[in-house]
């Protein structure tokens, strides 16, 4: 009787073994997949990600603010006004924008050398009548802070690269602006390297790109020092030239280019912000030689007050004084050899200029009213009008002479 419950209680324990066995071996196995009608929204949604990320990304922790694609209705400037539920409704406007977050496999190779792996890459892209228009890269590390943001108006990796057109700025882990390329039309591109002390911004030191044998350098053009009073304003900038040639073009910026205002960039309702201050086409061409300085003298809120042009003997060649009211110049005037230049502007409740004047030695010489995208032009001699001409989007519609 006792062999027969041993015997018994023997079969027992190896029914519950194999139990515990075939137990162990189910979990190594996946559970049966779903077919696609069975998949919900989340689940889908998951799936998407898994695809959209690599096994290295998918191995770190992903921060809150990486976020699925989002849709915007948008502005020329790329501003994320409305924020739409879809794709197809966002592509029915005139613009649109669409915030995502992508691979580093999808990185153009221009952009490859300046990402880490620790780093997300949200991409924007402003979609104009339905077609894509430009492309914005961001790179940013787990702390959201921007470390790199470039935007090109054509693919950046062009063979031929003379109509690609953008940026790449780069920023340190305090979002300091370290350095920034400008590529321009017929392959120019420009370097501009920030530097402070203390967190302070001290200097910008703006190189152009050479051709030469070796493929290509870039070369010193000239450098903007920054003087502070001793609570910490900035009261003075001065330009040195390290190189002969033009230093102003109608739409050139000769404006400092501070860091801070570019940094609103990367601002999260914006495609891309920049603020440029360009000489009146009215002064004409301004030319600096080799070694020459700009003095610029501002206010507490960064405004340029005034500038000298020094040559290399210390003489003045020029002055220009500005006057401002609130962030707009009403008059900007530059002094030259005994002649004296003025240009007075007027602005509507918006911010936008509707008017300019021009004098020279205190005579008015042009007159330019604005309407909407309509510029009338009129020129005068002995105090009236010679000649109107009418400006479209910027180009000449009508020229009308007069006589008086």
């Amino acid at each position: 009787m006792s062999k027969k419950i041993v015997t018994a209680g023997f079969i027992v324990l190896l029914l519950f073994a194999s139990l515990i066995a075939l137990t162990q071996e189910s979990d190594d196995f996946d559970p049966p997949a779903k077919n696609e009608s069975a998949l919900s929204e989340t689940d889908k949604e998951a799936e998407y990600a898994d695809d959209f990320l690599s096994a290295s990304e998918l191995e770190r922790e992903t921060p809150e603010w990486v976020k699925p694609a989002r849709w915007f209705r948008s502005n020329s400037g790329g501003m994320a006004l409305e924020e739409v539920p879809s794709r197809f409704s966002a592509l029915r406007n005139e613009y649109a924008l669409v915030v995502d977050f992508t691979a580093p496999e999808e990185l153009p190779s221009s952009l490859l050398p300046y990402y880490e792996g620790s780093y997300f890459i949200e991409i924007r892209k402003l979609y104009e009548q339905g077609q894509e228009a430009r492309t914005q890269w961001i790179f940013r590390d787990k702390n959201g802070t921007t470390r790199l943001i470039a935007a090109f108006s054509q693919s950046s990796d062009d063979e031929e690269k003379n109509n690609r057109n953008g940026f790449i700025e780069i920023f340190d882990e305090n979002a300091l602006l370290l350095s920034d390329y400008r590529f321009l039309d017929d392959a120019v591109i420009n370097k501009t390297e920030y530097r402070y002390k203390d967190g302070i911004f001290i200097s910008a030191h703006v190189f152009l790109r050479e051709e030469n044998e070796s493929g290509g350098e870039f070369v010193e053009a000239y450098a903007d020092f920054l003087r502070y009073n001793r609570s910490s304003f900035l009261r003075s900038v001065e330009r040195v030239f390290y190189r002969e040639g033009k230093i102003s073009q109608a739409d050139d910026s000769v404006l400092v280019a501070f860091p801070h205002n570019i940094v609103e960039a990367a601002r999260n309702n914006f495609f891309i912000s920049e603020k440029l201050y360009s000489y009146p086409e009215f002064f004409g061409d301004i030319t600096a030689g080799e070694n020459y300085r700009i003095v610029s003298a501002t206010d507490e809120r960064g405004r340029v007050l005034t500038q000298t042009l020094y040559d290399k003997e210390d003489n003045i060649i020029w002055f220009i004084n500005n006057t401002w009211q609130g962030d707009r110049i009403v008059s900007t005037g530059k002094t030259q050899g005994g002649i004296e230049i003025l240009a007075e502007y007027e602005y509507d409740s918006g911010g936008n200029r509707i008017l300019e004047r021009n004098f020279r030695n205190g005579i008015l010489e042009r007159l330019v009213i604005t309407e909407g995208n309509k510029d009338i032009e009129q020129l005068y001699m002995n105090n009236a009008v010679v000649l109107q001409a009418v400006w479209e989007d910027g180009r000449k519609i009508s020229e009308t002479r007069i006589r008086n």
